[in-house]
């Protein structure tokens, strides 16, 4: 997965009864799903996940009920963000950012949504920190608090708050140490996480790790 560049990281219900077109459709969508997350899992760079991200569509345009297609597809564009130029970063975000609104539209007060709600606002900072920190700095850091008071248990919620707390000056509250104890407690809350099913959001892990290098790092150096 590219790693977040911050500039400041399906439970198929088979009711009695159900019809065989409905059968068939939950389980076009099961095996759809877990098709394409392996796709994601296995990405090597911008334009894998980009096809990704495609499918994702492809599977929530057939499954218009289903938000997890919205939320991976999101997921997906905001990544690429991250990884791209400056001059690309809005058009990717706006795609996220549509993607994140019909997945916010059939899940309501999902701690997983307002996480890509941050991830997304971070990355428009990209185009011009000076300009735009102060304003999506502020979005980014109220979805994730958002994402942790909806969850306490999601370790994601944690790893974004965490970002936003690395990527703020010290004078009003940030800095790494901070950030530091943020993503310790992002890392326990993952080793308890259990995912409500297989195609539920489970990364995290690697993503923590790899800031609390970072962080360290930046601990280090200003002592």
């Amino acid at each position: 997965m590219i790693r977040l560049k911050l500039k400041y990281g399906v439970i198929v219900l088979f009711a009695v009864g159900m019809s065989t077109h409905g059968f068939a459709q939950s389980q076009y969508y099961k095996d759809a799903m877990t098709k394409q997350l392996y796709a994601f899992k296995t990405a090597k760079g911008a334009n894998d996940i980009l096809k990704t991200a495609d499918g994702f569509v492809a599977i929530a345009l057939s499954e218009k009920k289903e938000w997890l297609a919205y939320y991976y597809a999101g997921l997906c564009n905001v990544l690429v963000a991250f990884d791209k130029n400056k001059t690309d970063v809005d058009s990717y975000c706006d795609k996220a950012e549509n993607l994140t609104k019909k997945a916010d539209s059939l899940n309501k007060n999902n701690s997983e949504i307002s996480v890509l709600k941050s991830m997304i606002a971070a990355a428009r900072i990209i185009v011009n920190e000076k300009s735009r920190a102060l304003k999506y700095g502020s979005q980014s850091a109220k979805y994730a608090n958002e994402a942790v008071k909806l969850n306490t248990d999601n370790p994601r919620a944690y790893f974004v708050k965490a970002q936003n707390i690395f990527h703020t000056p010290e004078v009003f509250g940030g800095g790494a140490k901070k950030a530091k104890l943020v993503l310790e407690l992002a890392l326990e809350k993952e080793k308890l996480f259990k995912p409500e099913s297989s195609l539920h959001p489970d990364w995290a892990k690697k993503e923590i790790e790899k800031e609390i290098k970072i962080v360290n790092q930046s601990v280090l150096k200003k002592q």
